[in-house]
């Protein structure tokens, strides 16, 4: 009968709840929204107590069948306010459950099963973590980050009481092993980070740069997400590249997709020369750390002066340093998506095509300039008030550009043209 309960609940709030909610959403009020919820938490609740069964377990299986509604966000941000407070009262009654006196009375016992439950998670999780391929850095974090108890043993505990699965002597035992392991979490998550991730990282360095066998027009320092990318986009063009990235696994796990890249750090003279960078004619620069990118700049600008850099920047201010470094072209990686953003609001105004492109590069090539000459301000040694009042007249002068540009006559034959020639591209 009890599972009877259970999968009708779950079925039913899976079809009936959704033209429940959907009729409320229509009324607008989001206070009938929470008093909904909230009563069918509260009416799973007494139906579970009423066949014999946890309460607790009741509002498990009712947070699930919420979770599984359409406007699961709407009322994730209506209970919020609820939210702090009943997990607060959740983990003082759980706090109040705890005899400690069992700690006290059995130590060698508890602990022997709070290291067990902890190793036994960890090496779970850590085989998971293996089993998709994340690096060794990401599955010890994980497999430490995840060895704890959760919070739904207490659930599960107080279901076993209440159907007499278990004595209570030793759910209770359970139930202190579980809050202490959840206690260790923090000295675990700072072992981690100060002891086992330098470890870590310098094994990491320990291995032994790979021998770079190829040489290219262009050089690739980093094979993460923008330097995978540049690399596809590259070979679709007929273009090699040599690349280099810090990571080992990174490297392992991108040949067996066939792309070849070799383990090293880009920043290394020693790394540049064996790979090409002498007869080379480009560094592309992707790697994900802005100090690096740095140090890898400068080291190419001051050892290869013929090659042209491309440099990966997070920031302006990113930009801005590695500018400074030498790179010829500091990408800002959030500014190009805002600028095709802002280039696609205009067009949604009611812009023409051709003149929202058109004021989009003016901006970027004049945003650029910009970023040019601060830098060389800068490297010139102007005091920093000057150097914002230089900036502040130069963005009048660009609002002044824009309004100068939008006056001009004899673009709409143009606009139409090449509006009629991207939407045949686009088709």
């Amino acid at each position: 009968m009890s599972v009877g309960v259970i999968v009708a609940i779950v079925v039913g709030g899976r079809y009936a709840l959704r033209p429940v909610f959907r009729t409320i959403a229509r009324t607008r009020i989001r206070e009938l929204f929470t008093a909904v919820a909230l009563l069918i938490v509260v009416g799973i609740a007494f139906l579970m107590g009423m066949i014999g069964l946890s309460a607790a377990l009741g509002t498990f299986i009712a947070g699930v069948v919420l979770a599984d509604s359409e406007y699961r966000h709407e009322l994730e941000g209506d209970i919020e306010p609820f939210k702090g407070l009943l997990l607060g009262l959740f983990f003082i009654t759980v706090g109040a459950q705890i005899n400690f006196s069992i700690l006290l009375g059995e130590p060698l016992v508890i602990l022997g099963l709070l290291v067990g439950l902890v190793v036994l998670k960890a090496a779970v999780v850590f085989a998971l973590a293996t089993v998709v391929r994340l690096d060794m850095s990401s599955r010890w974090t994980m497999a430490l980050l995840l060895a704890q108890g959760g919070e739904f043993a207490f659930v599960l505990f107080g279901f076993m009481i209440s159907e007499e699965v278990l004595p209570r002597e030793i759910t209770d035992r359970f139930t202190l092993v579980v809050a202490l392991s959840m206690l260790v979490t923090p000295l675990l998550v700072i072992f981690n980070e100060r002891i086992l991730q330098p470890k870590l990282q310098a094994n990491q360095n320990q291995r032994a740069h790979d021998s770079v066998d190829e040489e290219n027009e262009v050089i690739i320092a980093g094979f993460g997400r923008v330097g995978t990318v540049i690399m596809r986009f590259l070979l679709g063009q007929g273009i090699k590249a040599t690349v280099l990235d810090h990571d080992p696994d990174q490297v392992d796990f991108m040949r067996r997709f066939g792309m070849n890249s070799f383990y090293g750090d880009a920043s290394r003279l020693d790394l540049l020369e064996s790979a090409g960078a002498a007869r080379a004619k480009l560094l592309i620069v992707a790697v994900d750390n802005g100090e690096k990118a740095k140090e890898i700049v400068q080291l190419a600008r001051h050892h290869f002066p013929h090659l042209k850099i491309v440099a990966r920047a997070e920031a302006r201010r990113d930009a801005f340093e590695l500018y400074q470094a030498g790179a010829n072209w500091p990408v800002r990686e959030t500014f190009d998506g805002a600028m095709q953003m802002s280039r696609k609001s205009l067009e949604f105004l009611g812009w023409r095509p051709y003149a929202a492109r058109r004021a989009a590069n003016k901006f970027r090539d004049y945003d650029r300039d910009l970023l040019i000459q601060q830098a060389r301000m800068q490297m010139d040694g102007m005091e920093e008030e000057e150097r914002i009042a230089r900036a502040r007249q130069m963005m009048k002068d660009l609002e002044s550009l824009f309004v100068q540009d939008a006056t001009e006559e004899g673009k709409s034959e143009l606009q139409d043209t090449w509006a009629e020639n991207e939407n045949a591209e686009g088709r």
